[in-house]
Order: structure tokens, then sequence, then C-alpha cells
């Protein structure tokens, strides 16, 4: 070698290294790993084919071998040039300025200097903190970020929540996503087989899909250590973009989920709206474009209209309910019929009815019945729902599906109901048959726990975050997290 390549770049010895401190140990660290592209199943949503960074700050030592807790050092690397890493039989191989490394399944990139962090950025992402770790499957390697969790927290913020909002909104997102991360990282989620703690994807808490921005830098920093506690232990800090005047129980979202006391459905607005006990009030409800008094109205989301035929829902549903009896059967029911949906010989038929069969008192549907000259079929859970009235025109077979909103505009073929909040109202010919339905909707998301406009209206009218939290989560207490205990009893490796 050189002399030149002796001062830019440096063979580490063969000896097995000791792992130093995780990054942020200090305030603990999360696992996350990062997503290749969406959709697919987890192969190609989470393998990378190949992985091209470009290490940024100080210098990158590469550690490799059979195990994470057999790593070796292979190389230290100078930063601002490209690296490349291309899967190889059983683990890969890395290309740096002409130069070629054999490696083992595992990998780790981290600061060779831990006083000089690196940032590692890959293409079309803004660069990444912390640690890379990967690990060579087949068809790519799998990568997770191990990054302290107030880091992390600057990344998930911009991601979540618009750097515009108010700051009072910012910080109370802060604490939810500081109280999410910790009770996900101390669950024994299915990431963990992964080893991980969360993804990177709204499955979780979306990351690193925006730049960290100052303003939302200010709300970490302002709420640093601040979580949610129930009984002394983290909340399940849910969060979602926009209520249509009420928040929903989470029991009455996800059944297989027990009642919580702090995350019950509660109004949205002031006076606050009354309960909806009938298919009348529902569509009074959601008919009102009348944003006066609503905490969510600056969203475009808080209000929408989708106008389908009946042979466009015939198209959609004859796909959608398929689908959703192979990937939930638990949660689809045929009450009347010879065949369920999914069973050899399956078919529609011609669709008689769309029915809310129930709904919580804040305008969320729970179950939805799909009559036809078949049967008679009920889908359960609001994620099903959504999922089964999608309106996208590859789905239903014709033109383009209007999604209508109260203000922002039209969203064509839009990929997922936004919300289970609707009511129905069918258009019949004079022969009583069904022609049309229209669903007269509103709000974005689940339902379940913080609206993001609501804290954002609440903040408008002078809530500071700790009301904002009060609001949302009754009953949970605002504590400061001790970061040495969480990070001994977490990251014990």
């Amino acid at each position: 070698m050189s002399a030149m390549w002796g001062t830019l770049l440096s063979i580490a010895a063969l000896a097995a290294l000791p792992l130093s401190p995780a990054p942020g140990a200090a305030d603990g660290a999360m696992r996350v790993l990062l997503t290749y592209r969406e959709g697919g199943g987890a192969s190609e949503r989470y393998s990378f084919p190949e992985l091209s960074l470009v290490p940024l700050g100080g210098e990158v030592e590469v550690l490799s071998g059979r195990g994470r807790a057999s790593l070796r050092p292979v190389v230290t690397l100078f930063p601002g040039k490209p690296i490349l890493l291309r899967p190889q039989g059983e683990g890969g191989v890395l290309l740096f300025e002409g130069l070629r490394f054999e490696l083992g399944p595992h990998l780790l990139l981290r600061p060779a200097d831990p006083a000089r962090p690196v940032l590692f950025h890959l293409p079309q992402r803004p660069p990444y903190p912390g640690w890379l770790w990967l690990e060579a499957r087949p068809g790519g390697f799998w990568v997770v970020n191990q990054v302290g969790l107030e880091e992390y927290l600057r990344r998930v913020l911009p991601s979540e929540m618009p750097v515009h909002f108010h700051p009072e909104a910012l910080k109370a997102q802060a604490v939810v996503a500081r109280t999410y991360a910790l009770a996900r990282r101390q669950a024994d989620s299915f990431w963990k087989r992964w080893w991980a703690d969360v993804d990177d994807s709204v499955s979780e808490q979306a990351y690193n899909r925006t730049a960290t921005h100052p303003a939302s830098d200010a709300a970490v920093e302002a709420t640093r250590g601040q979580v949610l506690t129930f009984r002394g232990a983290p909340i399940q800090s849910f969060f979602f973009s926009t209520s249509p005047g009420f928040t929903a129980s989470i029991e009455e979202v996800w059944p297989e989920r027990p009642a919580t006391p702090y995350l019950r459905a509660r109004p949205q607005a002031q006076p606050p709206s009354a309960a909806i006990r009938s298919e009348a009030q529902a569509v009074a409800f959601f008919q009102n474009w009348n944003p006066r008094g609503f905490y969510d109205a600056a969203s475009p989301f808080w209000r929408w209209r989708l106008s389908l035929s009946r042979e466009e829902l015939e198209s959609l549903l004859a796909r959608t309910l398929l689908e959703r009896a192979r990937v939930a059967p638990q949660f689809v029911q045929t009450l009347e019929g010879p065949l369920s949906p999914g069973a050899p010989g399956f078919a529609l038929g011609r669709l008689l009815q769309l029915r809310a069969a129930a709904r919580s008192p804040g305008g969320y549907v729970t179950e939805l019945e799909v009559r036809t000259s078949t049967g008679r079929y009920r889908v359960r859970r609001e994620s099903n729902i959504r999922h089964l009235l999608r309106p996208d025109k590859a789905l239903t077979g014709g033109g383009d599906v209007v999604l209508e909103r109260w203000q922002g505009g039209p969203r064509l073929n839009f990929p997922l109901l936004p919300s289970a909040a609707f009511a129905i109202q069918e258009e019949r010919d004079a022969r009583g048959e069904l022609q049309r339905v229209v669903l007269w909707g509103g709000g974005f998301g689940h339902g379940v726990g913080m609206s993001q406009f609501g804290a954002l209206g609440l903040a408008q009218q002078g809530q500071n975050y700790r009301r904002i939290l009060e609001h949302f989560y009754p009953g949970a207490r605002l504590e400061v997290l001790r970061y040495a205990t969480v990070a001994s009893s977490a990251w014990g490796w």
C-alpha cells in the first residue's frame, strides 16, 4: 500500500474488538429498521439489493463477522467518498476507491472516533446519524440505524408533523413521539426478530423522511426527556392526523385491544358535538361542512366526500373483500350465502346495500355490512374497512376516482379511505335498485389518541403543550425520563 493510502485508509487489526457504548447511550438508543421501498412483503420492503452511501464528518470504522457479538475490524475509511456494499454468498463485499474488502454476514459501520460523529448519506434521503448495522440475507442487506433517542426524535418530528405548526403543537408531538418510542423499545414486539425496535415508516413513526429543522429541533430540546406515563409505565401514545370532531376509544378501533383509561373517545369541538346515536345523525354530522368550533378544521381532510357508482363498488369489492378475507379472516364474517369470500367459486354478485352495522359515538364505523345477490358479509376493524373501500381507479375499473375535500382541492385515486368515520347515503332508481353510494366522511387516520391538527387548533387557542397532552390523554402523567436508568436496563449488550 502506498504512503498516500496509509494516511487516508487504515486496515484494522484482525483481533476481535469489544463494542464501545451505543450512540446516545446517555439518552438511551433506538434501533430503526430502514425501509428500502414501500409495499410488498417484508423481503421486498426492507431488503436493499445493494447499498451506496457517503459518510460525512469523521472517519468510519467498518467491522464484520458471522455474528453481531463476534465482529472484527476490517478497515477504517476516510469521509466524503462513496462506499458501495454488495451481497456476495453468505456475506458481502465493500468497494471503496478501487479497493475491495470481503465481508461476513453481519456488518457494522460506526464513527472511528466517538468525538467525531458521522452522518451516513444514502441517495434521496436525509443523512443518518449514529451507527449502521447490516445483515446479509437472500436478496440483499437489511439495515438498522442505531441512534440516540433524542437524535431519533429530531428526525421523527419533521417527518410526522409540519414544522410550520404552532410551537406548542410541536412540543406536544415531541413528547408523544418520545413516549411512543420508549414504549416500543421496551416492548417485546415483532421487530425484535430483526434486531430493531421500530421501522422507519408510518407503521410505527415516520423517521428521517424529512430533514431536521430548527423549529422541530427546538420542540425536542424544550421537552427533553419528558414522557407520558400511566401507573408508572410509558403510555401507548397513539396519534393520527385529523379528527372529524371526535377521537375514538382504542377498543372501538382495534377490537383486539383492551379498553384503556387514557385512550377514550372525546369531542374535538367547542361547544362539544353530541354523540352520534343513529344513521340520520351520522349523515347530518358529516354533511356539516361548517368548520366553526372544530379543533381540526385547518386540515383539508376535516371533511371529505366520495361518490361511487354501483358498478364501481362491485368492481372494487370483488377485489378487496377477497383480499381482506385472506389478510384478516378473523375480521370478515359471512352472515348469509353458500360461500365465504376466498372460497373456490366465490362471486360477489350484484351489490344490493352497503350499511354501517355498528359505529362508535364519535361516528367511526366499526362494522360494515356488504349485502349482495350472493350473500351478506360483515367486515370489522377500521383498517380493514378503509382498505375495503380504497378509492382507486385501479380497483374500481373506471375513470379516476375523485375524493373531494372541504378545502385544498380534490385528490385522485387516494391509496386508502382517509378514515373509517363516514356516513352512507344511497341513490336508488324508481324501482328501488341501488345506483350510487356517497360516503360523507371526516378525518384522516385511525382516530385513537392525539389528533395532530387538533393539537394545532388547541395551540392556536392559547393552550400550551401540557394542556394539549392532558386533553388527549386524560389521566396520564408528564414525567422526566431518567435516561441513565433506561439505557442500562435496555442496552445491556
